[in-house]
């Protein structure tokens, strides 16, 4: 009975298409926003019921560093705000936020993304990840934990930015979860894939798989192009995209830039360890418009890729930074 009940559901997952959810946004006007999360709830609690009133839940958006959110370097708080409401018009009450951000505080880099007032307006708590706990893979990446603390909440709500990546082509909803890897975990476990990116791009896949985000949101409204995550230049994407399978969004996503799948390392990752759905012909994408009305041809990515791989002295100078920043910087910012 098991093995017949087991073959079912496999035949099922190949018949069924990974639904993603597609609008055309060019402002953040959060009614609008509000309007797209709301649908994309209703489309996946098509299956099963996504949130409950008693639901602890975690917003995981992009906090790389604190700037504006023109800079496009964060995800944008318009989106945040947008799911807040909708989470709070479910009988939602406890929400949590959270990054690790590459330099400076959580709190800081939150206040200076925009993200100031949640707390005050939604009652949204900007909490600190804590308790790294070990995680095994297939690559036995050794030292690689993420937070524990993420034990703790019935969902994750994954909000990343679309932006380019001069290291791994493109961060999108795989890549966004390393931000629940601890602070400066993170540059060293760059080191230890040996500049590998698929390798890398395994370990992503294997981060995403123990997380289970319950839904994914991507930010392209204003997306980041040229030399991301941090240094690139604003690019008017004018899109929303959302689904639970992070591959097939992530695939989606590449298609409407024009970058070629395997250049995504993350996705080839995906595809070798078959998580997830990457072929396009398995994709349905739902909304007003078909993908090719989201097609872009100028979109840039980085000019000069660079290696996996930080070299001691960069990694050095990151350190440095974040005890200037955190250790000095903020502490005489809240003293004076």
């Amino acid at each position: 009975m098991y093995n017949m009940v087991h073959t079912i559901l496999m035949i099922m997952k190949l018949i069924m298409k990974s639904k993603i959810l597609l609008q055309k946004l060019n402002s953040y006007h959060t009614n609008h926003i509000e309007s797209f999360v709301r649908e994309s709830v209703n489309l996946l609690e098509n299956k099963r019921q996504l949130f409950s009133p008693s639901n602890k839940i975690l917003l995981k958006p992009n906090l790389l560093r604190g700037f504006e959110p023109g800079r496009c370097v964060t995800t944008h708080p318009a989106l945040i705000e947008a799911v807040c409401r909708v989470l709070k018009d479910l009988g939602i009450n406890k929400i949590d936020m959270s990054d690790s951000p590459a330099i400076g505080s959580l709190l800081t880099v939150a206040k200076k993304s925009g993200y100031g007032d949640l707390s005050k307006r939604y009652g949204v708590r900007i909490k600190p990840l804590s308790n790294p706990v070990s995680l095994t893979t297939e690559e036995n990446i050794s030292g690689l934990k993420i937070a524990g603390s993420i034990r703790e909440y019935d969902s994750i709500i994954n909000l990343p930015k679309f932006k380019s990546h001069c290291q791994m082509t493109l961060t999108l909803s795989v890549k966004n979860l390393f931000g629940l890897v601890i602070g400066k975990r993170k540059p060293v476990l760059h080191c230890l894939v040996k500049n590998n990116k698929v390798t890398f791009g395994k370990m992503l896949v294997d981060i995403a798989k123990q997380v289970a985000p319950s839904l994914t949101i991507i930010d392209g409204i204003s997306a980041m192009q040229g030399n991301g995550p941090i240094n690139g230049t604003p690019y008017p994407l004018g899109l929303l995209a959302a689904g639970q399978d992070m591959t097939a969004l992530d695939r989606v996503m590449t298609e409407i830039v024009g970058v070629p799948w395997k250049n995504i390392y993350t996705l080839e990752a995906a595809r070798i360890k078959n998580y997830g759905q990457w072929d396009l012909k398995k994709i349905e994408c739902v909304g007003e418009l078909n993908i090719d009305a989201f097609k872009v041809s100028d979109f840039k990515l980085a000019k000069f890729p660079v290696d996996i791989t930080f070299n001691p002295f960069r990694l050095a100078k990151s350190l440095l930074k974040q005890f200037y920043e955190v250790g000095i910087k903020e502490r005489l910012a809240k003293e004076s």
